[in-house]
């Protein structure tokens, strides 16, 4: 009976997380979000994204505030039939300006300058050393080295440490050490895996991770069938699964709120 209520409980978190959907494997940039520096927009200055369909409708996007920092760098996400977008600035005094359309390439960056009120493409000059989040301080090249680093492979390893051990204890897998053996060895494995795809576009990326996520589970579940031989295959084939489809959701949430 508490197995069942485990697993219920379980299902029941996987299915309101799916809207957010994304891996715990994943690195942090995400390949449907564009990059958008601006600078000298002033204090509390209401920031909006529209974006232009293929088909020539219009779609409103995330509403940022800007903050006290000179320059600000956000993150606006679109999705594939969209083409081209441009920001509206709703100032203090209630004034408001709308900026150039730009072209949308996927990973793309883009500048926009309050003074020329123009938005073109590509990032500012020394943005890669100070980018600083959202309106934050600026930060060394090291120390986000060290960020992307802990976002791309410890902060996923750490999350699927959590929901495999939380998923064993509902399956009463015992011991979870090689739960956490064989997941600190295929974890940064595939990490780096989609660093290497990431690089080869938005496609090959999709693709590489829903083949990783496969070869892992039957990895895995091979792994398991030798360390755990007085458990039926099936109930560790379940539990292989349900612990990489809680990783893969819940994994995404992290990166996708605090990044």
């Amino acid at each position: 009976m508490k197995k069942r209520i485990c697993i219920l409980l379980l299902l029941a978190l996987l299915l309101m997380l799916i809207p957010h959907a994304a891996s715990a494997n994943a690195p942090a940039p995400d390949p449907w979000e564009l990059s958008v520096y601006l600078q000298n927009v002033p204090e509390r200055t209401t920031v909006t994204a529209f974006f232009l369909h293929e088909n020539g409708s219009l779609r409103q996007g995330e509403t940022y505030t800007t903050g006290s920092a000179k320059s600000w760098k956000i993150g606006v996400r679109f999705t594939e039939d969209e083409k081209q977008f441009y920001l509206t600035l709703l100032a203090p005094d209630r004034t408001e300006t709308q900026t150039n359309a730009a072209a949308i390439e996927p990973y793309g960056s883009y500048t926009f300058d309050g003074e020329t009120n123009v938005l073109t493409a590509g990032k500012p000059k020394g943005a890669d050393s100070c980018t600083g989040g959202i309106g934050e301080a600026c930060l060394s090249c090291g120390a986000w080295l060290l960020l992307y680093v802990f976002a791309a492979f410890f902060m996923p390893l750490a999350v699927t440490f959590l929901m495999e051990w939380l998923t064993a204890l509902c399956f009463k897998i015992r011991p979870v050490k090689y739960v956490f053996a064989i997941n600190a060895i295929t974890n940064p494995i595939m990490n780096l895996l989609l660093l290497i795809a990431y690089a080869f576009g938005r496609l090959s990326y999709w693709i590489v991770l829903v083949a990783l996520e496969i070869a892992v589970v039957f990895i895995e579940y091979a792994f398991y069938k030798k360390k755990y031989p007085e458990i039926s295959h099936r109930r560790l084939l379940l539990f292989t699964i349900t612990a990489n489809a809680l990783s893969l959701v819940v994994g995404g949430l992290i990166p996708y709120f605090l990044l």
